[in-house]
């Protein structure tokens, strides 16, 4: 037995032992980074019975016939099936009838292959079964046998789908930073940790043969990939790399400690730390399919990944160059803000399409030309759940919510690509403290609907197309297997990458990289091997175009971009709100909208660590500064112009000052945008009841103007405490006999006595077990509602102290609703002049 066939005879050889456990089946593929060539052999094997041989399929190589029933084995045991039962032969049958009739619902244009002989073999094969399962004397080893013929004639009508037909898949093998799902994106950590390795790879012979050819082999140094995709012509393949440097890493149990990293030589390539300007981050790549042409498209020390053409040309991508951290991580994850930009092909014009004030993944593309991507919106929220599916237009107008920001049923949406020929969605149904993988779900967007009772995201709208991974980090689940990155062939039929390993992170224990491999998936139970690397991942399927160079789907249209040229001139956008009433949760009665409350967002600056420095009670909250209100007609609408490129957020405002209703997410304009918005929270798809126009739009549009409250950062020395002064210490002045809490501003550390002490009096939005509600605000509990203290100052004593200061009255509403911060600001010096009370400016970043 010579060296070349000895570990194909050695994979079917194994076969036949029924007691592998799965971690004693790994794949046979080619080493990382090797093109596998197709070898040849007979059949049969000494070791195989010709009775009891599986039936080969035709030009199926011997490496990848073994590979596959190996992993027909390693499913079954997944599943707790037995291959050899009846119930599991019966079932192949089934399959087969379901797949070829599912083929009649896809385009005519696609080619047919002609699958008589499989169905013809198949009815054969029936009859054995039917007899087999007559007879009484049947071993498993014969049963097993029967299986895998049936099996392989299921696999060749299966992977016969016309979307295959001619077609070569590119994809990409990946090495993964165990953390979050943001760390994996992150330059920084696979340097730190020395994780390197993969590339891009086109499969020659998908379903027939491992053979592959590597598309990046050589053209670049030492390094890591991730995020691959496919230009919409078919001819261009983009994805991020990011240089992998030689050098010593200390850490602890994977973790990164500041203050254990040595201090490099000035003659070291790179600093091991995120704040040095030659750290390593991934940049944007293109190339032909073919491998010619590698270009590198974007520079500079930010992380740019996620690259999804659009079809005016441009290239979209997340990159971290908006600024400003996450603001709940840990002193040893540095990781800036990922929101969605975009550049032209060959890499100039760069331009910032989101001011989303978290992080945003995963951009692709709606049939009708929009943005689909993932976005984190943890405002006054809980900062690990809320990873939901969002769309934009490709000029970065118009940011909407599609599903996901109101449960806590899944934890978070990612890879989200619109199934062609309908209106649903595929997508990954995973964790945030985990990498990027999860259950696959599809999301039927003409369902979408809110909870009439609570105002959650109704699951009605979900189908959970693998229920035997369920929803990871919910309820304290973790995934024991997953998938990533689908590509939807039609509604019934995909290409996955799928891992038979649990799902790695921080939260599930799993520190392991879990390598997954390429497959065909269906929802009839056909789930078919087309390429594994037990070394390393392969994700990111793309099919090719096939041998007359025609892409399998055609292109979105172009949205046109609808911006006003004089608006944008001066920087402004615009909103119009119909009706503020109009709401998913009905507004208290009597309670009468008067304004809008317009609030801004500042970014975290000066440290990643969550909660350093705090701005008050709430935890790890964005500072936030208040620009001003605008005036609400009877009719609930309102017209107003703000600064374009900003995240705000707004709250409903009654007459006498207190908030009725507050966002607990952003809301961004491009310069030149106007906005519209039907109510406020309005049930899903609803459109304005326009019996007439709005009040509003009768005249000219407002700006936020702060009247005669203090506008700008919030802080509790500046615009609270002069109010205590005046009006409250005189009581409560801290003595034995005087009436508590202590409401002097002297300094009690970081924050100050008074502050401290009404801590039991107020409520506010965060995530914790503080907060005013977990998921969404509801009309009638903002903060000022939901605190002691704005029921105490209406009490006949607090009120008649304040009687003939309604300005300090609604200043200390204002503060109540704003989540009552003590600073509204991350900067040191910034801070300590709000301690002393001074007012602070606006920052002049976005």
């Amino acid at each position: 037995m010579n060296a070349k066939t000895t570990p194909w005879l050695l994979c079917l050889s194994l076969l036949l032992i029924q007691s592998l456990s799965s971690s004693s089946i790994p794949a046979q593929t080619a080493a990382p980074n090797q093109t596998t060539t197709p070898a040849t052999a007979p059949e049969t094997t000494p070791e195989m019975a010709p009775e009891t041989a599986p039936q080969t399929p035709p030009q199926m190589t011997p490496e990848m016939r073994a590979a596959v029933e190996m992993d027909w084995e390693r499913e079954a045991q997944r599943l707790g099936r037995e291959l050899s039962s009846f119930e599991e032969i019966a079932s192949l049958f089934t399959r087969a009838q379901q797949t070829v009739d599912s083929w009649k619902t896809l385009p005519d244009a696609w080619p047919r292959q002609d699958v008589t002989g499989e169905l013809a073999q198949l009815e054969t094969l029936k009859r054995e079964f039917d007899a087999m399962r007559q007879a009484s004397d049947t071993t498993a080893e014969q049963r097993l046998a029967l299986y895998r013929k049936v099996r392989h004639c299921v696999r060749r009508i299966a992977l016969a789908h016309p979307a295959l037909a001619q077609r070569k898949i590119a994809f990409m093998k990946q090495r993964r930073a165990i953390q979050q799902m943001f760390h994996e994106y992150s330059g920084y950590y696979y340097n730190l940790f020395n994780i390197h390795g993969g590339g891009v790879f086109v499969l020659e012979k998908p379903g027939l043969s491992l053979e592959t050819t590597e598309l990046t082999a050589g053209k670049l140094p030492c390094g890591t990939f991730t995020s691959p995709s496919l230009s919409l012509d078919g001819r261009t393949i983009y994805f991020a790399f990011s240089r992998v440097m030689e050098g010593e890493r200390p850490w602890t149990e994977g973790r990164l400690v500041q203050s254990q990293l040595p201090d490099p030589p000035e003659s070291a390539p790179f600093r091991y730390s995120y704040f040095s300007t030659t750290r390593c981050s991934f940049h944007l790549f293109a190339m032909n399919v073919d491998g010619s042409n590698l270009r590198q498209l974007t520079q500079g020390i930010y992380d740019d990944t996620d690259p999804c053409e659009l079809p005016d040309g441009r290239i979209a991508f997340m990159s971290t160059r908006r600024g400003g951290y996450i603001r709940c991580n840990s002193s040893f994850e540095p990781i800036e803000t990922s929101t969605l930009h975009c550049i032209n092909k060959d890499g100039s014009g760069l331009t910032q399409l989101s001011w989303h004030e978290t992080d945003e993944w995963g951009p692709t593309l709606m049939p009708d030309g929009r943005i689909l991507y993932t976005r984190w919106d943890y405002v006054d929220r809980d900062a690990t759940l809320f990873h939901g599916l969002w769309t934009s237009n490709p000029d970065g107008t118009a940011p909407t919510h599609l599903f996901g920001s109101y449960t806590t049923k899944i934890n978070a949406h990612y890879q989200g690509r619109a199934i062609p020929g309908t209106k649903k969605i595929v997508c990954l149904a995973g964790a945030h403290h985990a990498v990027v993988g999860g259950s696959l779900i599809v999301l039927d967007t003409e369902k979408l609907d809110r909870d009439p009772e609570t105002g959650e995201d109704s699951l009605d709208a979900v189908e959970v197309l693998t229920p035997e991974i369920g929803f990871s980090e919910v309820g304290g689940h973790w995934a024991k297997s997953f998938y990533h990155s689908p590509v939807p062939l039609s509604e019934n039929h995909f290409l996955v990458a799928f891992s038979f390993d649990p799902l790695p992170g921080m939260g599930s224990g799993w520190r392991e990289d879990s390598p997954c491999g390429i497959y065909y998936f269906d929802r009839f139970g056909n789930k078919e091997l087309l390429y594994r690397d037990a070394e390393i991942s392969s994700v990111g399927p793309m099919l090719l175009n096939d041998a007359e160079g025609r892409t399998l789907f055609p292109a979105p249209p172009t949205v046109a971009s609808g911006l006003n040229e004089e608006l944008a001139a001066e920087g402004l956008g615009e909103f119009l709100l119909t009706d503020v009433y109009q709401s998913q949760l009905p507004f208290p009665e009597g309670r009468k909208i008067k304004a809008l409350r317009v609030y801004q967002l500042l970014p975290k600056t000066e440290t990643c660590c969550g909660n350093v420095p705090r701005l008050g009670h709430a935890y790890t909250e964005p500072a936030r500064a208040w620009l001003g209100d605008v005036p609400v007609e009877e009719d609930g609408s309102a017209w107003f112009r703000v600064p374009a490129r900003r995240p705000l957020y707004f709250q409903a405002i009654d007459e006498e000052g207190r908030a009725v209703q507050t966002m607990r997410s952003n809301a961004y304009l491009q310069p030149g945008e106007t906005r519209a918005c039907v109510g406020c929270h309005e049930p899903v798809g609803q459109s304005p009841e326009m019996r007439q126009p709005p009040l509003a739009s009768l005249r000219g549009p407002s700006v936020p103007t702060p009247g005669e409250l203090q506008n700008g950062p919030l802080s509790f020395p500046g615009m609270v405490q002069p109010i205590l002064d005046k009006h409250c210490v005189s009581c409560h002045d801290g003595t034995e006999k005087r009436a508590k809490p202590d409401l002097r501003g002297v300094d009690d550390g970081e924050f100050s006595r008074a502050y401290e002490e009404l801590k039991p009096y107020l409520r506010w939005y965060e995530w914790g077990s503080h907060s005013i509600s977990l998921i969404n605000s509801r009309p009638g509990e903002c903060g000022a509602d939901a605190s002691e203290l704005g029921r105490i100052l209406k009490n006949p004593t607090h009120a008649k102290l304040l009687e003939g200061d309604n300005t300090a009255y609604r200043q200390l509403l204002m503060w109540m609703d704003g989540n009552v911060p003590f600073y509204g600001s991350f900067q040191p010096g910034e801070r300590a002049r709000q301690k002393r009370g001074e007012a602070i400016a606006m920052p002049d970043f976005q």
